[in-house]
């Protein structure tokens, strides 16, 4: 394998995880470009992005020529982005700039547009949820009314952390999901064009986070995904499993052959699958980074986080060839858990921070309230309090303070001058 040297990486929309990318890329003495992919991104993006990582910052008004144009003079030898509304963007810039390593730009809106996504999947041969897809909910109801069977789920065609997504158990939830869905807009502030009706998958979610060059893919982490699943399928904790085991063998098979169908060559993925009594299905690709992630955890597991992998990869690809046949040692045992909201109002005091921090397995914290901050009943990451890291050498530990996380929040929201009633 011949690869060059890196001097320059561009990334779009450096928020989330991929902040941590031009830190870890400038310790190699490789600069970083900004492109910012829209004037009308929200501030929660925005505010992640912090602009001396950069030796220059882009603000994309939508003119492609444009942006092209103030990147020509640089050396660019990759294209990463951190939000899912970046990636067509990012494909697109690849291409115009001629990056050596980059993805199809013809199957990047399947790698971005979940209709799209699956019927890709299902013209590979792969198992992935009936659909139907319509700018109306009339006929979304009249779909799923044919169909005869629920639980369907319900969601935008272009969003992101399960944001407007609904598991919903009859028609009339059914058509509320979808006129929730086509009257809101998308995390990233977009309006919802269409609205998806999918079979619902039953079984245990899993989450492979994995790294690609030259279309092959190196597993990193496998995350056993929990969630409340009785309407909105908010995420309740999510922990690394050791992905050597056999048992998952057939799961990471068919998580390969999907990268595949949706022509990942290079970068960083996230990939969502319900692993059912029939077989692993696909809930849905996200071809960057995986979000909020606190990089220390799985690096405490098993030597490297989804952020080092990728920068490795981008260094030295013959090391990623050689690492695909290399064991994996864990040690120890990690997990994200989502801080819930059971309340509406607004946030009158601190949240119980300390008592988190005082964890035995606490790694690190995201405090996404405070007080005089509005308070929904926790469906979705928007409406989340925050995340905490978690870590331990043994697995019951790292339940235990799970449980405890649980306690902390039914004591807090018991006060009554905890939340301020709207």
């Amino acid at each position: 394998m011949t690869y060059g040297f890196i001097d320059t990486v561009l990334i779009v929309d450096g928020a989330s995880t991929a902040a941590y990318l031009a830190p870890a890329l400038r310790a190699y003495g490789i600069r970083c470009v900004h492109v910012i992919s829209s004037p009308d991104l929200p501030e929660l993006y925005r505010n992640q992005f912090v602009p001396t990582d950069y030796i220059r910052e882009i603000h994309h008004d939508g003119d492609v020529e444009r942006t092209v144009g103030q990147l020509r003079d640089l050396k660019i030898g990759a294209v990463l982005h951190g939000l899912d509304a970046a990636l067509e963007l990012a494909d697109t810039l690849a291409e115009r700039l001629g990056v050596d390593h980059r993805n199809p730009l013809a199957s990047s809106a399947a790698r971005r547009d979940k209709v799209l996504m699956n019927e890709q999947v299902t013209r590979a041969g792969l198992r992935a949820p009936a659909q139907f897809s319509s700018r109306s909910a009339d006929d979304v109801v009249a779909w799923v009314r044919a169909l005869g069977q629920l639980p369907v789920v319900i969601k935008p065609s272009r969003s992101a952390g399960v944001t407007g997504v609904k598991i919903c158990r009859s028609l009339g939830q059914v058509e509320a999901a979808a006129r929730d869905v086509l009257t809101t807009q998308s995390i990233y502030g977009q309006p919802n064009e269409d609205v998806i009706a999918q079979t619902y998958s039953e079984g245990q979610e899993y989450i492979v986070d994995s790294v690609s060059f030259g279309g092959r893919h190196k597993v990193v982490s496998l995350w056993e995904v929990h969630r409340d699943r009785s309407h909105a399928p908010r995420l309740d904790k999510m922990l690394v499993v050791d992905h050597t085991e056999a048992r998952f063998g057939a799961l990471l098979d068919y998580a390969t052959q999907v990268l595949d169908a949706l022509e990942v060559r290079y970068g960083p993925t996230h990939l969502e699958i319900i692993d059912t009594a029939e077989g692993p299905t696909l809930v849905e690709l996200n071809a960057r980074l995986h979000g909020s992630l606190d990089p220390r955890l799985t690096t405490a597991v098993s030597g490297e986080n989804h952020v080092s992998a990728t920068v490795a990869t981008l260094l030295n690809p013959e090391r990623f060839a050689d690492s695909l046949n290399q064991p994996v040692v864990f040690n120890g045992f990690c997990g994200h858990v989502l801080l819930l909201s059971s309340r509406v109002g607004r946030l009158n005091k601190p949240f119980a921070w300390p008592a988190i921090e005082a964890l035995p397995s606490f790694v690190g914290l995201k405090q996404w309230v405070k007080p005089g901050d509005a308070l929904s009943v926790t469906t979705d990451l928007k409406t989340a309090l925050g995340t905490v890291g978690l870590y331990n050498t043994t697995f019951e530990a790292l339940l235990a303070d799970c449980h405890r996380i649980r306690e902390i929040e039914e004591r807090f929201f018991q006060e009554p001058e905890a939340v301020i009633q709207p």
